[in-house]
C-alpha cells in the first residue's frame, strides 16, 4: 500500500508521469463511450428492425408491387404426393380488400387421414360388416340345428362376401380406422374469418394436416411460390392458430393498420 502511495505521489510530482496518467484516463474514457454508444446503437437497430411501425412500412411497400394487394393465399401440400403447386390439399385466402377468408378444398384424393367427411363412406363399410358378421353367425346356428345343404350355400355365400368385404383396400382402410383411437378428436381445424375478426373451424379437416408430410406455402394467383415478411408471418399464423385459437393475430392487425394507412397515403 506504501509503495503505491508513493508511486502516485511520484507521478503527481512529476509532468511527464501526470501527462500519461491524464492521457491513459481519457483514452479508458473514449473505450468506454465507444463501447456504450455501440451497446445502444444496436439495440436501437434491433428495436427498430422489430418494431411495429417498421413492419408496417414493410407490408406497404410488398403491396405497392403486386398484382393482388392485400390478397394472400396460403396452400397446403402432401409433400408425398404432390407433383405441382396446383394441386394442394386445401387453400386458405385471406382478402383484405373484402374483409374475408375463403376456404377452398383441392385434391382430396388418399387423404382420408385429414378429411373427416371421408370417413362417412367407412362408417357405411363397417356397418355392413357388422351386419353381415351377425347374419354369418345366426346361418351358422342355423346350420348346425338343419344341416340342410340350403342353409349351407347361404352360409358360405355370406363368407365369402364378408371375407372379400373385410380384405379388400376399403375394408382394411375402414378397419384400420376405427382401431385408431383419438382419431376423430383430432378434428377442428381453426382459421381466423375476417367477416366476423373470430375464430372459425374446417369442421372435417384434421389437425393432423400440421404433421412434416405436409407443408404450408404461399402463392400468387398463378401459383408461384412468394417469399416476404407478411407472407412468412401469415404461413406461422395459419399453421399456429389452427391448432390454437387464441393465438397472437399481431399479423393480421398489421396488415389491416397497413392497408388503412396506404389508403390515406400516410407515410410511417
Amino acid at each position: 500500500m506504501e509503495n503505491f502511495q508513493c508511486q502516485l505521489i511520484n507521478i503527481i510530482t512529476h509532468k511527464n508521469d501526470m501527462y500519461v496518467l491524464i492521457y491513459s484516463v481519457l483514452y479508458l474514457c473514449i473505450i468506454i463511450m465507444i463501447g456504450i454508444f455501440l451497446y445502444w446503437d444496436a439495440i436501437y437497430k434491433n428495436a427498430k428492425r422489430c418494431s411495429k411501425c417498421n413492419n408496417i412500412s414493410k407490408i406497404i411497400d410488398e403491396n405497392t408491387y403486386t398484382e393482388t394487394p392485400y390478397i394472400y393465399s396460403i396452400i397446403i401440400v402432401n409433400t408425398k404426393k404432390i407433383k405441382k403447386l396446383t394441386e394442394y390439399v386445401i387453400k386458405i385466402t385471406y382478402d383484405f380488400n373484402k374483409m374475408e377468408t375463403n376456404v377452398e378444398f383441392g385434391n382430396t384424393e388418399g387423404e382420408e387421414d385429414v378429411f373427416l367427411y371421408r370417413i362417412n363412406d367407412y362408417e357405411t363399410i363397417l356397418e355392413e360388416l357388422k351386419i353381415m358378421e351377425k347374419k354369418k353367425i345366426e346361418l351358422a346356428a342355423n346350420l348346425k340345428k338343419s344341416n340342410k345343404r340350403s342353409d349351407l350355400e347361404e352360409y358360405n355365400k355370406v363368407v365369402i362376401e364378408y371375407t372379400k368385404r373385410i380384405n379388400s383396400k376399403e375394408g382394411k382402410k375402414a378397419i384400420e380406422l376405427n382401431n385408431n383411437a383419438g382419431f376423430m378428436d383430432s378434428f377442428n381445424y381453426n382459421y381466423y374469418n375476417l367477416e366476423n375478426m373470430k375464430p372459425a373451424i374446417i369442421d372435417d379437416l384434421s389437425l393432423r394436416i400440421n404433421s412434416n408430410n405436409y407443408k404450408y406455402y404461399a402463392v400468387d394467383k398463378n401459383y408461384n411460390i412468394i417469399y416476404s415478411y407478411t407472407t412468412n408471418e401469415l404461413i406461422k399464423f395459419t399453421k399456429s392458430f389452427s391448432k390454437n385459437n387464441k393465438y397472437p393475430i399481431t399479423i393480421i392487425d398489421y396488415i389491416i393498420f397497413s392497408k388503412i394507412q396506404q389508403k390515406k397515403n400516410i407515410n410511417i
